[in-house]
């Protein structure tokens, strides 16, 4: 069996007498096997063909930097200046130091290491906002603080100068000098003597209607014909009063009292269908009194007046009141002259028992 003739090689001579491309000189082939081959090119070699994208721009590879973490030796080295950095500089946005290879707001991130410095910024200006948040809140309670004592001692600018209680204007919660913590018994007010002047005759006397250390009460009754009279005297101490008057102390108080039976003696309510008053001024008794005349119509052509002295001495309070009838039913008549003058002696009596 014959065998062909093999194909021929590049570099053999063609048996025809065609010769192949032969060596050129000072080019030595490549050896695959030749240990100088693994040697770095020279910097003119390189890839000649690049891949390319839209537009045809060819896409080359970044070069190389010394902080990119692609660039072998480097990107280790780089990370670990990088945590350095951040843990151990304490504003992220202070300048870098004598030095430092450094980083910026401004400069490109560099992976991890840019990662540890967000957040040691947000850190950063999470613990600054805290703090202001103390500092306010430390500041507001000290103000409030502040503000509540100067209101208690009454220093704040736009609080008056505490005045004296004789002005009025500061409350007062205790009994003064001059004021009277209670009365005596009214039914032991008067005397005997005064009594039997005025109401001659068969007095009957009435049991206290009130009876306490601060307010009493009694009644002295002639019913005698042609006699009808009626004697009643009524004594209260008052005490100091947030609903008084002025100041609130226990005299404010009494003249509130005072003034509350002046204006039902002038102005009666209508209801009540009693007369208005006929007013007087009483001289010398007490720090101040008044006297009143009303005359009572009743029916059947009966009349009865009254006459009633109101007396204030500093809290206390004295009401006294005497009536007669002028007529009718076989009683009378009574002179007025003759109640005023009871009254008045009942009144002196009893105020002179306060002291």
């Amino acid at each position: 069996m014959s065998q062909g003739v093999p194909p021929r090689q590049p570099w053999q001579p063609d048996e025809q007498g065609r010769r192949g491309r032969g060596e050129r000189p000072g080019q030595p082939h490549p050896d695959a096997f030749d240990d100088g081959a693994d040697e770095d090119p020279p910097p003119w070699a390189g890839m000649g063909i690049y891949p390319t994208g839209p537009g045809g721009m060819e896409r080359r590879p970044r070069p190389a930097e010394a902080g990119d973490r692609r660039s072998g030796a480097t990107r280790s080295g780089s990370r670990q200046a990088a945590a350095v950095r951040a843990t151990s500089v304490p504003n992220a946005w202070s300048a870098p130091q004598d030095g430092d290879d450094g980083w910026a707001p401004g400069e490109e991130g560099r992976g991890g290491g840019r990662a540890v410095r967000r957040r040691g910024r947000r850190a950063q200006v999470a613990k600054a906002r805290k703090t202001r948040r103390e500092i306010i809140i430390a500041a507001v309670v000290v103000v409030v603080g502040i503000v509540v004592v100067l209101g208690v001692l009454g220093k704040l600018p736009f609080q008056g100068k505490p005045a004296s209680a004789s002005h009025g204007n500061q409350f007062v919660t205790t009994f003064q000098p001059g004021e009277f913590h209670s009365v005596p018994n009214a039914c032991g007010a008067v005397s005997s003597a005064t009594i039997g002047q005025f109401l001659p005759g068969k007095v009957a006397r009435v049991s206290q209607a009130l009876g306490s250390s601060v307010q009493s009460q009694c009644t002295w009754t002639l019913d005698a014909k042609p006699d009808f009279r009626v004697l009643t005297v009524t004594s209260q101490a008052y005490s100091p009063s947030l609903l008084a008057s002025g100041d609130g102390s226990a005299t404010f108080s009494a003249i509130d009292a005072y003034n509350n039976e002046l204006q039902n003696l002038q102005h009666p309510a209508k209801k009540t269908k009693t007369p208005v008053a006929q007013i007087g001024t009483v001289v010398g008794l007490g720090s101040t009194a008044f006297s009143a005349l009303q005359a009572f119509h009743q029916g059947g052509g009966n009349i009865t007046d009254e006459v009633t002295i109101v007396v204030r001495d500093h809290n206390a309070l004295i009401i006294v009141t005497m009536q007669g009838q002028e007529h009718g039913g076989g009683f009378g008549p009574v002179p007025v002259a003759t109640l005023r003058a009871g009254a008045l002696a009942a009144a002196h009596e009893a105020i002179a028992r306060l002291r």
